[in-house]
């Protein structure tokens, strides 16, 4: 696999995937889901839910209300129930008990952040995508390129940055920070003398990067770094400038945080090594470190 198979920054509207939908996808769940129907806290978690449990999700996180370190994963559990509650205390909504009914739903799709929102409690879920502003802007790819010239001490040249972006869209929820501690793994890897000292060889090392290869199991890459919207590159754009310049240069190392992301090809045993990993740092739905 090259990069010079894909385009830079396509056009929105390719094939969907449907384990990450975009947000015009989600919107549309959301409407859907809040005509008529209630969601409610689990468990369980109902199948037919799970769509419109992320398009809440990723709302409350546009918004600046965590749902917690497993992020947009579709299960309207505890950290999500803490989220709707600080929501609601600020949009003065009777709680509830966990409950959203479907006007509650199409009142959220359509909310504006507060000032200060209200603390959810949850653990490792900064880093909203409305919390970049103006900042998500594919105007910004140059300060952007900078950003990433001056973290790796080098001049990147602008396949290397798609590539770069593509990798964190795909390998990173869309979740802001976690999207900036992905690009700095990366690129710590970059500077590391233990690693390749380029982009593109960084990312396409063998069993390294599964959204860029794949597995034996399952052929990469994905279709969230082979058909990026632009939407999606304009956050990674903010992400890098506003979080990579402070993030750990030594992490050398990222992986999922929650079990279920684990199927065939994979090894959930790295997961609990980072976990234990001194310096080790979840965020998002991802933990960081070096082991």
């Amino acid at each position: 696999m090259r990069y010079s198979e894909f385009r830079i920054l396509e056009a929105d509207g390719g094939e969907t995937d449907p384990d990450n939908p975009t947000q015009d996808e989600l919107d549309d769940i959301a409407g859907a889901k809040s005509a008529n129907e209630t969601l409610r806290a689990g468990p369980p978690y109902p199948q037919e839910d799970i769509e419109a449990v992320k398009a809440l999700q990723s709302k409350l996180q546009e918004l600046g209300y965590s749902v917690g370190n497993t992020g947009i994963d579709g299960k309207y559990g505890p950290r999500t129930t803490r989220a709707v509650a600080a929501y609601k205390k600020d949009n003065n909504i009777n709680t509830n008990g966990g409950v959203m009914s479907g006007a509650e739903v199409t009142a959220l799709s359509s909310a504006t952040p507060v000032a200060t929102p209200a603390p959810t409690g949850n653990n490792g879920g900064g880093g909203s995508v409305g919390d970049l502003g103006d900042l998500a802007s594919l105007e910004n790819l140059d300060q952007a390129t900078a950003v990433v010239s001056a973290f790796v001490g080098a001049d990147v040249s602008a396949e290397e940055m798609n590539m770069l972006i593509r990798a964190t869209a795909a390998e990173a929820s869309r979740n802001s920070q976690e999207r900036g501690a992905v690009a700095a793994v990366i690129l710590n890897r970059v500077r590391s003398g233990r690693y390749p000292n380029s982009i593109e060889a960084v990312l396409t090392q063998r069993n390294q990067f599964q959204a860029v290869t794949g597995t034996r199991f399952d052929r990469g890459p994905s279709t969230n770094f082979s058909n990026m919207s632009n939407s999606t590159g304009a956050q990674v754009i903010g992400a890098i400038i506003r979080y990579l310049p402070n993030m750990d240069r030594s992490w050398l190392n990222f992986t999922a945080n929650n079990p279920a992301a684990y199927g065939r090809g994979t090894n959930i045993g790295f997961m609990h090594t980072m976990r234990q990993a001194q310096g080790s740092q979840v965020i998002g739905g991802t933990v960081f470190g070096t082991a």
